[in-house]
């Protein structure tokens, strides 16, 4: 007993020698929360003001976020420079002739900072930033983040006037269609009721004399008056050839047919039905439907983010003024990576992106490269076929129908002799920097950048898969058609898997284990020694505690590892 005692008044006085070498970092930490307090009222709801390592995690996602904020911010600016070269092209030709090259760095420079918020993180590089946020580096957010977030805010209030726009084009004006690809849809839902051919009947004079379409709001086809030439044609000669076309009835220079697969015009049939031929609002409501999956699924700490992106996410608020397709296939496709647990759903609703736009095909070899990596090849075996059988059954009435005519819709945009156009390597080929190549050129390209992404995709989609967002996509860059609508859509799906995989949902028995436990050395709690006890009982307590600590530090790898 008495040797007890002792040894309990001398762990006592280690306990309380050791206290005032741990008071200077006390104080320390508080002087940095103090600091860290001194962050702007409005910018503490977008970066925590606790720094504590436990919530890293948070601090390193919002630290992503402002990175999306610069795709999004690069992205609204070359939609700046796509309408103002547009305007001014009659009166300022060299606008437009310079726009591509304003465009490739922009675009670009998006792709990068969509990088940087994806990116691993090595060890050399968590260790560096848990430097910086140490005691010599206490500032929280950084200057950078704060002028990205200032950058943001900014750009949000130019996607208020235009959500403002989306919802006045698409509830209180006649439709106002500046995307031909979503006219020939709501005409090819009108055939439909008519108990007509949506593939093969479909005709672009129609559709213009309908929704009194402009005539540099079609796609011109090098064809007829068009053939044999490469540079795009101006408004006014997109108007001539359409007044000799709408005399003549027949219109080869322009792309007459449904484009797309049968999904794009079937969600479209019940405005039609419902004698409504403004269908805007479908693709407000999908963007819409696509903001309130992220704020469910995101924790408490980024939903300010959520809004904020969502609103300064200028190019989609675009998309739905014009009727974007985009936005009809992005949704189910976070849809089936936000469910890539689930086999059914998953699948699901990646055979409705397939069965919507062409687009959706480039993402079926990340979902499998997503799916084998994670599970087995027999499960992307399985997912594969209960996808291509939803896409399948949605489509093969059509293709019963009139196989021919569905094929060659569905393949247009592959073959159809369409102007090379877009923001990627194509765009410099309209400046005097870089000529036009043979279009075998820029397939070969592309095909060079899928395997590239491909490969990139198998070392990433464990760690992160919410990458395929922007390499499923990032080949049509080396395209013969690469349109800034193909990569707006990517920015802001990114930043919704990107949260919700930072904060998987854990079981009942992982966050019990989780749960920081203080220790026997642990000089914030009394040892078991302040009790003066038997000398076998207290070994045996100690025992019991040291066997507990040690089943904890096991279990916790295998439970992160699961």
């Amino acid at each position: 007993m008495r040797e007890s005692i002792e040894r309990g008044i001398d762990e006592r006085k280690i306990s309380e020698t050791s206290l005032p070498q741990k008071t200077p970092l006390t104080q320390i930490t508080q002087r940095e929360k103090q600091q860290s307090g001194s962050t702007s009222g409005w910018m503490r709801h977008f970066f925590t003001e606790d720094t504590s390592p436990d919530n890293h995690p948070v601090i390193d996602l919002q630290r992503r976020a402002a990175w999306v904020g610069v795709a999004l911010i690069l992205q609204a600016l070359n939609e700046v420079n796509e309408m103002v070269s547009g305007y001014y092209q009659g009166s300022i030709p060299l606008l437009k002739i310079w726009s591509g090259a304003i465009s490739f760095p922009l675009m670009l420079g998006s792709f990068v900072a969509l990088w940087m918020a994806f990116r691993p993180t090595t060890l050399k590089q968590r260790l560096g930033r848990a430097k910086g946020a140490s005691l010599l580096h206490p500032a929280h957010p950084s200057r950078w983040q704060r002028l990205i977030l200032i950058g943001v805010l900014l750009t949000s209030i130019a996607g208020a006037v235009v959500f403002g726009q989306s919802i006045v084009m698409s509830f209180f004006m006649p439709p106002r269609y500046t995307n031909d690809g979503t006219s020939l849809d709501t005409n090819a839902a009108v055939l439909l009721l008519q108990g007509r051919n949506p593939y093969a009947d479909s005709n672009i004079l129609n559709v213009v004399r309908e929704f009194s379409i402009q005539p540099d709001w079609t796609t011109p086809l090098r064809a007829g008056q068009f053939a044999n030439r490469l540079d795009y044609p101006s408004p006014a000669e997109l108007g001539s050839a359409m007044a000799t076309d709408q005399k003549t009835g027949h219109a080869p220079e322009f792309e007459s047919k449904v484009s797309y697969p049968a999904l794009s015009f079937l969600t479209l049939v019940p405005f039609i039905w419902l004698n409504i031929f403004n269908v805007l609002a479908l693709y407000l409501f999908c963007y819409i439907a696509l903001v309130a999956i992220a704020w469910k699924v995101v924790r408490p700490e980024l939903r300010p983010w959520v809004l904020l992106l969502a609103l300064a996410n200028v190019p989609m608020w675009t998309s739905v003024v014009g009727g974007n397709l985009d936005l009809l296939y992005i949704l189910p496709i976070v849809l089936t990576w936000l469910l890539r647990k689930r086999r059914w759903w998953s699948a699901l609703f990646l055979g409705l992106a397939l069965a919507s736009k062409q687009q959706a095909w480039l993402f079926v070899p990340f979902y499998a490269l997503m799916v084998w990596r994670q599970d087995n090849f027999m499960e992307v075996v399985r997912r594969l076929l209960i996808a291509g059988g939803v896409a399948l059954a949605i489509n093969l009435p059509f293709i019963l129908w009139n196989p021919q005519a569905w094929f060659a819709g569905v393949m247009a945009p592959v073959v159809d002799p369409m102007f090379p156009s877009g923001v990627g390597i194509i765009g410099l080929s309209s400046t005097p920097l870089l000529p036009f190549f043979p279009p075998w050129v820029y397939d070969v390209l592309e095909c060079m950048a899928m395997l590239v992404a491909l490969a990139w995709y198998w070392r990433l989609c464990k760690e992160r898969p919410e990458a395929a967002m922007l390499l499923a996509v990032l080949p049509l860059f080396f395209a013969w058609r690469s349109l800034p609508s193909y990569f707006y859509c990517a920015a802001f799906p990114l930043f919704i898997l990107l949260a919700t995989k930072a904060f998987p949902e854990k079981s009942k028995r992982a966050s019990l284990l989780q749960r920081p436990e203080p220790l026997p050395f642990d000089y914030q709690r009394a040892g078991i020694h302040d009790i003066p006890i038997p000398v076998g009982a207290g070994t045996a307590f100690q025992g019991i505690h040291y066997l507990r600590n040690w089943v904890i530090a096991r279990v916790r790898p295998q439970e992160s590892a699961g």
